[in-house]
Protein backbone atom coordinates (compact mmCIF):
# COMPACT_ATOMS: atom_id res chain seq x y z
CA UNK A 1 0.00 0.00 0.00
CA UNK A 2 1.66 3.35 -0.76
CA UNK A 3 1.91 6.04 1.91
CA UNK A 4 0.28 8.91 0.16
CA UNK A 5 -2.32 9.39 -2.70
CA UNK A 6 -2.16 12.04 -4.43
CA UNK A 7 -6.17 12.91 -5.61
CA UNK A 8 -6.73 15.17 -8.44
CA UNK A 9 -10.20 16.00 -9.93
CA UNK A 10 -10.17 16.75 -13.94
CA UNK A 11 -12.76 18.57 -15.99
CA UNK A 12 -11.78 19.68 -19.43
CA UNK A 13 -8.23 20.83 -17.89
CA UNK A 14 -6.02 20.09 -21.35
CA UNK A 15 -4.76 23.75 -21.21
CA UNK A 16 -2.60 22.44 -18.25
CA UNK A 17 -3.56 19.36 -17.39
CA UNK A 18 0.01 17.96 -18.62
CA UNK A 19 1.92 20.22 -16.47
CA UNK A 20 -0.01 19.56 -13.20
CA UNK A 21 0.35 16.05 -13.92
CA UNK A 22 4.37 16.31 -14.28
CA UNK A 23 4.63 18.50 -11.39
CA UNK A 24 3.35 15.43 -9.24
CA UNK A 25 5.58 12.66 -11.25
CA UNK A 26 8.52 14.84 -10.39
CA UNK A 27 8.12 15.17 -6.95
CA UNK A 28 11.19 14.07 -4.80
CA UNK A 29 8.48 12.10 -2.68
CA UNK A 30 7.92 8.69 -4.69
CA UNK A 31 6.04 6.15 -2.65
CA UNK A 32 2.52 7.47 -3.54
CA UNK A 33 -0.60 6.71 -5.88
CA UNK A 34 -1.79 9.49 -8.67
CA UNK A 35 -5.56 8.89 -8.49
CA UNK A 36 -7.01 10.94 -11.39
CA UNK A 37 -10.58 11.47 -11.92
CA UNK A 38 -11.74 12.62 -14.83
CA UNK A 39 -15.93 14.34 -14.83
CA UNK A 40 -16.66 13.48 -18.12
CA UNK A 41 -14.51 15.74 -19.45
CA UNK A 42 -15.92 16.65 -23.29
CA UNK A 43 -12.27 17.95 -24.45
CA UNK A 44 -8.53 15.70 -24.64
CA UNK A 45 -8.47 15.61 -21.29
CA UNK A 46 -8.66 11.78 -21.19
CA UNK A 47 -6.50 11.54 -24.24
CA UNK A 48 -3.64 13.22 -21.55
CA UNK A 49 -3.99 10.95 -19.23
CA UNK A 50 -3.68 8.35 -20.97
CA UNK A 51 -0.59 9.63 -22.46
CA UNK A 52 1.41 8.57 -19.58
CA UNK A 53 2.25 5.03 -18.67
CA UNK A 54 3.37 6.04 -15.06
CA UNK A 55 2.59 2.74 -12.81
CA UNK A 56 1.75 5.45 -10.24
CA UNK A 57 -1.04 6.61 -12.37
CA UNK A 58 -4.32 5.59 -11.32
CA UNK A 59 -7.25 6.79 -13.77
CA UNK A 60 -10.70 6.94 -12.82
CA UNK A 61 -13.70 8.11 -14.94
CA UNK A 62 -16.87 8.56 -13.55
CA UNK A 63 -19.97 7.37 -15.22
CA UNK A 64 -21.32 10.59 -15.68
CA UNK A 65 -20.53 14.38 -14.39
CA UNK A 66 -20.83 14.77 -11.14
CA UNK A 67 -19.49 17.52 -10.04
CA UNK A 68 -16.58 18.77 -7.63
CA UNK A 69 -17.70 17.78 -4.46
CA UNK A 70 -19.43 14.26 -5.35
CA UNK A 71 -15.94 13.14 -7.76
CA UNK A 72 -13.90 14.78 -4.55
CA UNK A 73 -15.62 12.06 -2.00
CA UNK A 74 -15.22 9.39 -4.28
CA UNK A 75 -11.78 9.76 -4.81
CA UNK A 76 -11.80 9.85 -0.63
CA UNK A 77 -13.52 6.50 -0.59
CA UNK A 78 -10.83 5.12 -3.10
CA UNK A 79 -8.00 6.38 -1.65
CA UNK A 80 -5.50 3.84 -1.24
CA UNK A 81 -3.64 5.72 1.52
CA UNK A 82 -4.24 7.15 4.76
CA UNK A 83 -3.18 10.66 3.57
CA UNK A 84 -4.51 11.87 1.11
CA UNK A 85 -2.23 15.35 -0.88
CA UNK A 86 -4.74 17.47 -2.88
CA UNK A 87 -3.97 18.55 -6.07
CA UNK A 88 -6.04 20.70 -9.40
CA UNK A 89 -5.10 20.11 -12.98
CA UNK A 90 -4.18 23.64 -13.69
CA UNK A 91 -1.53 23.72 -10.84
CA UNK A 92 1.82 23.05 -10.46
CA UNK A 93 3.00 21.29 -7.07
CA UNK A 94 7.13 22.06 -6.71
CA UNK A 95 9.04 19.43 -6.84
CA UNK A 96 9.52 18.77 -3.18
CA UNK A 97 6.09 19.62 -2.06
CA UNK A 98 4.67 16.25 -1.21
CA UNK A 99 7.84 15.28 0.70
CA UNK A 100 8.09 18.35 2.88
CA UNK A 101 4.56 17.81 4.11
CA UNK A 102 4.49 14.28 4.31
CA UNK A 103 7.35 14.66 6.34
CA UNK A 104 5.50 17.19 8.87
CA UNK A 105 2.42 14.77 8.99
CA UNK A 106 4.24 11.81 10.29
CA UNK A 107 6.42 14.15 12.73
CA UNK A 108 3.17 15.26 13.94
CA UNK A 109 0.11 12.45 13.94
CA UNK A 110 -2.62 14.39 15.66
CA UNK A 111 -2.44 17.04 13.12
CA UNK A 112 -5.26 16.35 10.78
CA UNK A 113 -4.50 18.48 7.66
CA UNK A 114 -1.25 20.53 6.59
CA UNK A 115 -1.54 22.89 3.67
CA UNK A 116 1.41 25.72 2.65
CA UNK A 117 2.28 29.15 0.49
CA UNK A 118 1.15 29.79 -2.58
CA UNK A 119 2.71 31.68 -5.70
CA UNK A 120 -0.70 33.05 -7.46
CA UNK A 121 -0.04 33.15 -11.00
CA UNK A 122 -1.93 34.24 -14.25
CA UNK A 123 -3.18 31.59 -17.11
CA UNK A 124 0.08 32.65 -18.84
CA UNK A 125 2.27 31.94 -15.73
CA UNK A 126 2.93 35.14 -14.52
CA UNK A 127 3.67 36.68 -11.37
CA UNK A 128 0.18 38.01 -9.69
CA UNK A 129 1.14 38.02 -5.91
CA UNK A 130 2.66 35.73 -2.97
CA UNK A 131 -0.08 35.70 0.06
CA UNK A 132 2.44 35.70 3.30
CA UNK A 133 -0.14 34.03 6.20
CA UNK A 134 0.94 33.45 9.22
CA UNK A 135 -0.05 29.60 10.35
CA UNK A 136 -0.92 30.90 13.84
CA UNK A 137 -3.73 33.21 12.35
CA UNK A 138 -5.46 30.53 10.50
CA UNK A 139 -7.68 29.33 13.34
CA UNK A 140 -9.18 32.74 13.66
CA UNK A 141 -9.72 33.78 10.65
CA UNK A 142 -11.04 30.67 9.27
CA UNK A 143 -14.20 31.70 10.68
CA UNK A 144 -14.32 34.55 8.29
CA UNK A 145 -12.12 34.11 4.90
CA UNK A 146 -10.82 30.91 3.23
CA UNK A 147 -7.38 31.48 3.72
CA UNK A 148 -6.72 27.89 2.64
CA UNK A 149 -5.44 27.36 -1.30
CA UNK A 150 -7.16 23.77 -1.90
CA UNK A 151 -4.92 22.15 -3.51
CA UNK A 152 -2.12 22.59 -1.04
CA UNK A 153 -4.05 20.54 1.30
CA UNK A 154 -2.79 17.30 2.41
CA UNK A 155 -5.19 15.98 5.37
CA UNK A 156 -5.91 12.29 6.74
CA UNK A 157 -8.46 10.45 5.05
CA UNK A 158 -9.92 8.81 8.58
CA UNK A 159 -10.13 12.90 9.88
CA UNK A 160 -11.87 14.00 6.58
CA UNK A 161 -14.64 11.44 6.90
CA UNK A 162 -15.15 12.03 10.41
CA UNK A 163 -16.10 14.94 9.51
CA UNK A 164 -18.73 14.64 6.50
CA UNK A 165 -15.99 14.71 3.73
CA UNK A 166 -17.47 17.63 0.80
CA UNK A 167 -20.91 18.44 2.33
CA UNK A 168 -21.74 21.42 -0.09
CA UNK A 169 -21.32 21.65 -3.63
CA UNK A 170 -19.96 25.72 -3.67
CA UNK A 171 -17.35 26.71 -1.27
CA UNK A 172 -16.83 22.71 -0.32
CA UNK A 173 -13.18 23.51 0.75
CA UNK A 174 -14.30 26.11 3.15
CA UNK A 175 -16.81 24.36 4.87
CA UNK A 176 -14.73 21.31 5.06
CA UNK A 177 -11.64 23.33 6.18
CA UNK A 178 -13.93 24.82 8.88
CA UNK A 179 -15.43 21.53 10.33
CA UNK A 180 -12.24 20.15 10.30
CA UNK A 181 -10.99 22.79 12.64
CA UNK A 182 -13.93 22.46 14.83
CA UNK A 183 -12.09 18.60 16.33
CA UNK A 184 -8.38 18.42 14.57
CA UNK A 185 -5.40 20.31 14.86
CA UNK A 186 -4.02 22.11 11.40
CA UNK A 187 -0.91 23.48 10.04
CA UNK A 188 0.56 25.63 7.18
CA UNK A 189 3.91 25.43 6.46
CA UNK A 190 5.64 29.06 6.14
CA UNK A 191 6.91 28.11 2.57
CA UNK A 192 5.73 28.32 -1.23
CA UNK A 193 5.24 24.75 -2.46
CA UNK A 194 2.75 25.49 -5.36
CA UNK A 195 1.62 27.49 -8.13
CA UNK A 196 -1.79 28.84 -8.30
CA UNK A 197 -3.33 29.56 -11.50
CA UNK A 198 -6.20 31.79 -11.77
CA UNK A 199 -7.71 31.16 -14.84
CA UNK A 200 -11.11 31.86 -17.04
CA UNK A 201 -12.24 28.55 -16.17
CA UNK A 202 -12.07 28.54 -12.28
CA UNK A 203 -15.53 28.41 -10.95
CA UNK A 204 -15.23 30.42 -7.57
CA UNK A 205 -14.04 33.51 -9.68
CA UNK A 206 -16.22 33.22 -12.93
CA UNK A 207 -18.72 30.36 -13.63
CA UNK A 208 -20.18 30.28 -10.45
CA UNK A 209 -19.07 33.36 -8.71
CA UNK A 210 -22.69 34.16 -7.64
CA UNK A 211 -22.84 30.34 -6.27
CA UNK A 212 -20.25 31.00 -4.57
CA UNK A 213 -20.35 34.27 -2.87
CA UNK A 214 -23.95 32.90 -1.58
CA UNK A 215 -22.81 29.45 0.21
CA UNK A 216 -19.64 31.07 1.49
CA UNK A 217 -22.15 34.48 3.25
CA UNK A 218 -23.93 31.58 4.47
CA UNK A 219 -21.09 29.55 5.80
CA UNK A 220 -20.05 33.11 7.71
CA UNK A 221 -23.41 33.38 9.69
CA UNK A 222 -23.42 29.38 10.59
CA UNK A 223 -20.08 30.30 11.86
CA UNK A 224 -20.56 33.41 13.60
CA UNK A 225 -24.06 31.55 15.24
CA UNK A 226 -21.12 28.46 16.66
CA UNK A 227 -19.93 31.43 18.47
CA UNK A 228 -22.37 33.81 19.33
CA UNK A 229 -25.96 31.61 19.50
CA UNK A 230 -28.18 30.42 17.30
CA UNK A 231 -30.53 33.93 16.24
CA UNK A 232 -26.80 36.17 15.55
CA UNK A 233 -27.24 38.00 12.67
CA UNK A 234 -25.97 40.51 10.92
CA UNK A 235 -26.57 42.51 7.62
CA UNK A 236 -25.18 41.61 4.10
CA UNK A 237 -22.93 44.34 3.72
CA UNK A 238 -21.34 43.57 7.26
CA UNK A 239 -20.85 39.96 6.17
CA UNK A 240 -19.16 40.94 3.37
CA UNK A 241 -17.00 43.56 4.59
CA UNK A 242 -15.99 40.90 7.38
CA UNK A 243 -14.86 38.91 4.27
CA UNK A 244 -12.94 41.67 3.13
CA UNK A 245 -15.23 42.66 0.18
CA UNK A 246 -15.30 46.52 1.64
CA UNK A 247 -17.62 47.97 -1.66
CA UNK A 248 -21.07 47.24 -0.28
CA UNK A 249 -20.19 49.02 3.24
CA UNK A 250 -18.09 52.16 1.95
CA UNK A 251 -21.19 52.92 -0.82
CA UNK A 252 -23.09 53.71 2.66
CA UNK A 253 -20.37 56.14 2.95
CA UNK A 254 -21.48 56.11 6.94
CA UNK A 255 -19.07 56.22 9.83
CA UNK A 256 -21.71 54.66 12.14
CA UNK A 257 -21.82 51.86 9.62
CA UNK A 258 -18.18 50.97 9.81
CA UNK A 259 -18.02 51.05 13.46
CA UNK A 260 -20.98 49.45 13.93
CA UNK A 261 -19.70 46.48 11.78
CA UNK A 262 -16.13 46.83 14.07
CA UNK A 263 -17.98 46.37 17.02
CA UNK A 264 -19.63 43.48 16.03
CA UNK A 265 -16.18 42.12 14.90
CA UNK A 266 -14.80 43.01 18.70
CA UNK A 267 -18.43 40.77 19.77
CA UNK A 268 -17.09 37.55 17.56
CA UNK A 269 -13.49 38.08 18.82
CA UNK A 270 -14.75 37.81 22.36
CA UNK A 271 -16.87 34.53 21.70
CA UNK A 272 -14.03 32.92 19.56
CA UNK A 273 -11.87 33.71 22.69
CA UNK A 274 -14.55 32.27 25.09
CA UNK A 275 -14.96 28.65 23.31
CA UNK A 276 -13.41 25.99 23.69
CA UNK A 277 -11.11 24.37 20.73
CA UNK A 278 -8.27 22.41 20.21
CA UNK A 279 -6.70 24.85 18.30
CA UNK A 280 -7.65 28.31 20.46
CA UNK A 281 -4.67 29.89 21.13
CA UNK A 282 -5.42 32.95 23.22
CA UNK A 283 -2.44 35.17 22.46
CA UNK A 284 -2.77 34.40 18.56
CA UNK A 285 -6.69 35.31 18.18
CA UNK A 286 -5.88 38.60 19.89
CA UNK A 287 -2.78 39.02 17.34
CA UNK A 288 -5.42 38.20 14.45
CA UNK A 289 -7.92 40.25 15.38
CA UNK A 290 -6.20 43.25 15.87
CA UNK A 291 -4.65 42.37 12.40
CA UNK A 292 -8.12 42.59 10.91
CA UNK A 293 -9.49 45.36 12.82
CA UNK A 294 -6.99 47.66 11.96
CA UNK A 295 -6.89 46.62 7.86
CA UNK A 296 -10.33 47.10 7.88
CA UNK A 297 -10.16 50.39 9.63
CA UNK A 298 -7.47 51.47 7.23
CA UNK A 299 -9.51 51.03 4.43
CA UNK A 300 -12.21 53.12 5.28
CA UNK A 301 -10.44 55.59 6.35
CA UNK A 302 -8.53 55.93 3.10
CA UNK A 303 -11.06 55.40 1.34
CA UNK A 304 -13.81 57.63 2.36
CA UNK A 305 -13.76 61.53 2.35
CA UNK A 306 -10.85 62.41 4.40
CA UNK A 307 -13.17 64.13 7.10
CA UNK A 308 -14.99 61.01 7.74
CA UNK A 309 -12.26 59.30 7.34
CA UNK A 310 -10.34 61.37 10.27
CA UNK A 311 -13.53 60.96 12.24
CA UNK A 312 -13.84 57.05 12.10
CA UNK A 313 -10.32 56.82 13.13
CA UNK A 314 -10.62 59.31 16.39
CA UNK A 315 -14.00 57.45 17.13
CA UNK A 316 -12.20 54.20 16.78
CA UNK A 317 -9.42 55.59 19.04
CA UNK A 318 -7.00 55.18 16.10
CA UNK A 319 -4.99 58.15 16.42
CA UNK A 320 -1.33 56.86 15.70
CA UNK A 321 -3.35 55.70 12.26
CA UNK A 322 -4.31 58.63 11.77
CA UNK A 323 -1.22 60.59 12.28
CA UNK A 324 0.10 58.09 9.55
CA UNK A 325 -2.98 58.41 7.19
CA UNK A 326 -2.23 61.92 7.61
CA UNK A 327 1.19 62.44 7.04
CA UNK A 328 1.24 60.37 3.85
CA UNK A 329 -1.29 62.32 2.40
CA UNK A 330 1.08 65.22 3.01
CA UNK A 331 4.15 63.68 1.45
CA UNK A 332 2.08 62.90 -1.24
Amino acid sequence: MPQLTVLMPVYNAEKYLAEAIESILQQTFTDFEFLIIDDRSTDSSVAIIHSYSDPRIRFVQNEKNLGISPTLNKGIELAAAPVIARMDADDISYPARLEKQFAYMKAHPACAMVSCLVRVISEEGELVRVDKFESDFFYYNLNFICWIYHPTVMYRKNAVQDVGMYAVPYAEDFELFWQLSRKYTFYNLPEVLLDYRVTGQSLHQVLKKQEYAQAQQEQLLRNFRYYAGPDYNLPGNCIECLQHNFEPLLAEQSVNSVLACIGELDRLTQNILKKENINRNTRAIKKAADYKRKFILTYFARNLPRLKGALLLIRAGYFKLLYQILKSHLIR
